[in-house]
């Protein structure tokens, strides 16, 4: 675990909730003990994990999942994306990890925010309302992938701690989307998907697919 996001990231939040402590406690304590709850799940929300799978290290074919959470959906998706074939859907809760992790090594070609709604995250209609920012990545052998994160009713801000044109390993964080959200990953149509709707993963850990 690394230092927590809640100075960065969260700096506001934190700011906020020191606020609402003190003046719960000097004018009205139930406020005072909300604002205690809040801040140690800030903490929680905020956490940092260090993580990596070791084979990703050693095999550039391996893709992993962008962010942890639930999967809602596997399809095959030409419409949304047209350069791509499949897309793989994963919700995060307010009690999963919000950081994104880039699923393979290469150079990000193309940011693009799109702002948008906030609808609830976990609805189709929500990859193409919703605030969105888009990660196009491409590998060192010409694979390239889209890494989609998407605000929902509860979260509603995204950041992206990268830049077009940078370097990325794998398993580095590009970005995190704060309380309750949305990653979608895109594919080419070379790729063999190994999870399935209703699958749980980690991000930067679990192989969700690989190039062929």
């Amino acid at each position: 675990m690394q230092f927590p996001l809640l100075f960065t990231d969260g700096i506001h939040v934190l700011l906020i909730t020191i606020v609402a402590l003190i003046s719960g406690f000097i004018l009205w304590r139930p406020l005072f003990y909300s604002a205690f709850i809040f801040l140690i799940f800030s903490f929680y929300f905020f956490r940092n994990p260090a993580r990596c799978n070791p084979d990703a290290l050693h095999n550039p074919h391996l893709i992993l999942a962008p962010a942890d959470g639930k999967v809602i959906a596997v399809t095959h998706d030409t419409l949304d994306a047209q350069e791509y074939a499949y897309r793989i859907s994963i919700f995060l809760s307010v009690w999963d990890v919000h950081i994104n992790w880039t699923p393979i090594a290469g150079t990000i070609e193309n940011i693009h925010y799109r702002p948008g709604t906030f609808t609830l995250a976990w609805l189709s209609k929500s990859a193409q309302e919703n605030e969105r920012n888009e990660l196009q990545i491409k590998s060192d052998n010409g694979n390239s992938i889209l890494v989609r994160q998407i605000a929902g009713t509860i979260a509603r801000k995204i950041s992206c701690w990268v830049k077009p044109h940078e370097r990325l390993e794998v398993c580095q964080k590009i970005g995190m989307i704060r309380f309750g959200s949305r990653v979608d990953l895109f594919l080419p149509a070379h790729v063999k998907i190994l999870v399935a709707e209703g699958d749980r993963v980690v991000g930067g850990a679990t192989v969700v697919a690989e190039f062929m």
